[in-house]
Order: C-alpha cells, then structure tokens, then sequence
C-alpha cells in the first residue's frame, strides 16, 4: 500500500462532495475558525470556489470573489493532493498486478 492509501474520505465543504483526508479535514476547520468574524462565516469563502466531479475530485479552481490566500492555497494543494493519491492507487494496482503475474 502506498503513502497515500487508504487515508481519504468523502466530506461535505461548500455543498460539495470533497475526496479529503482527516488531516487535511480539520485544517480546512481551522481556516474556517481562523477567517470567521461576526461579519463572516470563514465557510463562505469556500462557497464557489470550486468544482468537483462524482468521485469528490477537485477539477477546477475558479476564485470569483476576494478570498484569504490561505483559502486559496489550501484548495490548490488539496486537489494536488487528490490527484497524487490517485495516481499512487494506480501505480499500486500496477505493482500488484506485475507482483502476481510472476
């Protein structure tokens, strides 16, 4: 099993489907806590950001409003993150297959 298997599930952010991590769940709550004021609910600048496909997938970044860059650069660094552990669970999958086969 690769570095990154076996970690991910699928969260709820900005009524969005989002393939995550425990780890990186609960530092999107920080920066929820971190950017909520009495006038602003730090989830809101999650709103619109993003697009996902039916796997949870990140598929595009598309900042609309002014957003914390932080909010920006975690987006940016879970869809990385997603497509890495993607591509780990297919080279896996590869290994396993040339592993049996002799």
């Amino acid at each position: 099993m690769g570095p990154f298997q076996g970690l991910n599930m699928i969260k709820g952010i900005a009524l969005k489907r989002v393939d995550i991590t425990d780890q990186e769940y609960t530092y999107y709550e920080e920066l929820v806590k971190q950017y909520t004021t009495d006038e602003t609910d730090g989830s809101s600048y999650f709103v619109d950001l993003f697009d996902t496909d039916k796997y949870g997938k990140i598929t595009l970044i598309r900042p609309t409003k002014n957003i914390p860059w932080a909010v920006l650069f975690f987006i940016q660094n879970l869809m990385i993150n997603q497509w890495l552990r993607s591509y780990d669970s297919r080279i896996s999958n590869i290994e396993k297959g040339k592993n049996n086969g002799k």
